[in-house]
């Protein structure tokens, strides 16, 4: 059989971008996840440790992390809830936060998440991969972070072996803390793409900044920042409480033809 010559310039694609995945030595496995299902904890860890770090007053804590399993196992309804709330006096962290991870290794591709942003002064909710010294590597991240002292507007940054990109402020036509948005990036080698409800709202390339390129985890939490960080996040008020909700999350190869979070919300699954 002959190939056309645009047949063939795919055909070449794809090797190619599969000889980038086993280069870099990733899973690089695409998933759709819905969390409608209690199994969702064998696919991703739940953080539950102190952090040393000072920009942060939060410690994790497991059962900060709970589903809400949909009625009648109907997909795509489940919410994997991240809480936030005030800890003990004397157990050191002022507040007591969540932090989850897919499990395996992400590199270019799609990621999409499905999400509701917490509310509060001093408060974050995220989604973004990282990787870093911890997993032996630099320090690489793409960042989709919500303070919640303003969620009319997103934060996108990125590091690239510690360089910071720096990050911007994206203005949104809703309050993110209000209903789930769909929320996305495209990591490719030369350029990052952020998207919201689908639209195009900024855009890196190499020709101005360092694009990460070290496969990473997928991480969402939400957390409270330090007095230091108040020019940035506000103070987080004494009893604050505050949570995010996240309904489904889907990392794509570009060469996989699989669906997405998108495909789901737009036939009402």
């Amino acid at each position: 059989m002959k190939l056309s010559r645009i047949e063939f310039s795919k055909s070449l694609f794809v090797l190619a971008t599969i000889a980038i995945i086993l280069a870099n030595g990733t899973r690089a496995d695409s998933f759709v996840e819905h969390f409608d299902d209690a199994g969702y904890k064998d696919r991703w860890f739940i953080s539950n440790f102190d952090l040393k770090s000072g920009n942060f007053l939060t410690a994790w804590r497991r059962d900060m992390v709970s589903v809400v399993l949909p009625p009648n196992k109907r997909r795509g309804k489940g919410a994997l809830t991240l809480e936030l709330g005030p800890n003990e006096p004397e157990e050191g962290k002022s507040y007591l936060g969540a932090e989850v991870q897919r499990d395996g290794n992400f590199h270019y591709g799609r990621y999409e998440v499905y999400m509701k942003a917490g509310r509060g002064d001093g408060i974050v909710s995220s989604f973004f991969t990282y990787t870093g010294p911890y997993f032996d590597n630099p320090h690489d991240e793409i960042d989709i972070e919500f303070l919640g002292l303003d969620t009319r507007r997103v934060w996108i940054n990125t590091f690239a072996d510690g360089k910071k990109m720096p990050g911007e402020w994206i203005d949104l036509p809703f309050d993110a803390a209000d209903e789930p948005h769909l929320y996305r990036f495209d990591w490719r080698e030369d350029s990052i793409k952020w998207y919201v409800d689908g639209e195009e709202i900024y855009a890196i390339t190499s020709d101005t900044h360092a694009i990460p390129s070290t496969p990473s985890k997928i991480f969402m939490n939400i957390w409270a920042g330090n007095p230091g960080q108040v020019n940035w996040l506000g103070t987080v008020q004494e009893g604050t409480t505050s949570k995010a909700e996240y309904f489904c999350v889907s990392y794509r190869v570009f060469v996989d033809l699989g669906l997405n979070c998108s495909d789901y919300i737009a036939s009402g699954l």
